[in-house]
C-alpha cells in the first residue's frame, strides 16, 4: 500500500557519495549493450536515449534553465515533426504521439528529458542538454528511422532565448549531467526517486481536505508508475520542492494547459520501492514534454562508460 507523506523525511533517503568514472560518450549506446541485461525491472521508456547539447548561437541569455525548458522542448518537437512527411506512418506516429486520425497515441512515443545541473551543492538547475528517449518495443527499422529524423534538427530558434545549436557529446570526459546512467540507474536500478521536474496532474482532486488531498495525489502518482510499466511505490513523499538540488520549486515551474485553457495542478514527489527500478521513470499528463522526470537518489556506484 502506498503512503503519503507531507514533507521531506531525511531518513528516508540515503545518499552515498557517487564517484563515477566518466569516459567518452557516443551519440547513441545502444549496439554497444547488447549483452547487458537489467537486473531490476524498468519502464516502458528505453534506458538508452539520445543525448544531444545545447550551445548558444545567438542571444542575449548565455545559458538556458529548467524553467525554459517547457519552451525549448515544444519548439524543438515541432522542429522534428515538420521532418517527418517523408517516413513511414509508424515512424510519424512515435515521433508526433498521435494517431492518423489526429487522436492520442495509447502507447509511449517519443519523450524529452531535461539534462539540467542538479544533485550538486551548487548546481542552478540550468540545461546541459535534452535526453531524447523512445519507447522500448519498436522495431529496429523504426528506431532507426526516428532517430535520422531526429537528427535532421540542427538547431533551435527560440525567439527571446535565442537561436541554440544542438550538437553531440564531444568532451572528453562528458559532464556528469549529460550520463544517461545518472537519470535511468541501468541496469542495476534504484530504490530512491525524486523528481526533478514537477509531476503534472493526470486529474484533480476533489476533496479540500489537506490529508486526504495529499493520499489521492499518492494515488494518482502510484498508477502513473504502474502506466509506464513500474511496481507500485512502497511509498510516495508529495513535496512542493524536490529533493536534488538545483531544480525547481512546484511554484516556480510553468503549468501545463488543458483544452479547456485551464491550467494543471503539479507536484514535486519522492519515490520508495521494494526493490531497485530502472529508468527513466517519467510520470504525470506531461510525461513527453519533459515534466515528471525522475533522478535516483541512492545510486549505486557505477562504471560511467558509454
Amino acid at each position: 500500500m502506498t503512503k503519503a507523506h507531507n514533507g521531506l523525511k531525511n531518513e528516508h533517503l540515503v545518499r552515498p557519495v557517487l564517484h563515477p568514472e566518466l569516459q567518452p560518450c557516443q551519440r547513441y549506446a545502444k549496439q554497444r549493450f547488447v549483452a547487458e541485461r537489467a537486473s531490476a525491472p524498468g519502464t516502458v521508456f528505453s534506458p538508452y536515449f539520445l543525448v544531444r547539447t545545447l550551445e548558444r548561437a545567438s542571444g542575449l541569455r548565455r545559458k538556458l534553465d529548467l524553467l525554459c525548458a517547457p519552451q525549448v522542448i515544444q519548439r524543438w518537437r515541432e522542429a522534428i515533426l515538420t521532418n517527418v512527411n517523408d517516413l513511414p506512418d509508424s515512424v510519424r506516429r512515435l515521433l508526433s504521439g498521435h494517431r492518423h486520425d489526429g487522436g492520442p497515441l495509447d502507447g509511449p512515443h517519443l519523450a524529452f528529458i531535461p539534462l539540467a545541473f542538479v544533485d550538486h551543492p551548487h548546481a542552478d538547475g540550468h540545461l546541459h542538454g535534452m535526453g531524447l528517449v523512445l519507447p522500448e518495443a519498436i522495431s529496429p527499422d523504426d528506431h532507426q528511422c526516428a532517430l535520422s529524423a531526429i537528427s535532421r534538427v540542427d538547431r533551435l530558434l527560440l525567439g527571446r532565448l535565442g537561436v541554440w545549436r544542438i550538437g553531440c557529446i564531444e568532451a572528453t570526459p562528458p559532464l556528469r549531467d549529460l550520463h544517461p546512467r545518472l537519470w535511468t540507474a541501468y541496469p542495476q536500478g534504484a530504490r530512491q526517486w525524486s523528481t526533478v521536474t514537477p509531476i503534472a496532474f493526470d486529474w484533480h482532486p476533489k476533496t479540500r481536505d489537506s490529508v486526504r488531498y495529499r493520499s489521492e495525489v499518492a494515488r494518482m502518482i502510484t498508477q502513473a508508475c504502474l502506466r509506464i510499466g513500474l511496481p507500485e511505490p512502497r511509498e510516495v513523499i508529495v513535496t512542493s520542492v524536490s529533493a536534488l538540488l538545483g531544480a525547481p520549486p512546484v511554484h516556480a515551474y510553468p503549468r501545463l494547459e488543458r483544452k479547456d485553457g485551464s491550467l494543471r495542478c503539479q507536484t514535486h514527489a519522492i519515490l520508495i520501492f521494494e526493490e531497485p527500478v530502472c529508468g527513466p521513470i517519467l510520470l504525470g499528463a506531461g510525461r513527453f514534454l519533459g515534466y515528471g522526470v525522475c533522478r535516483p537518489l541512492d545510486l549505486p556506484r557505477l562504471s560511467m562508460e558509454v
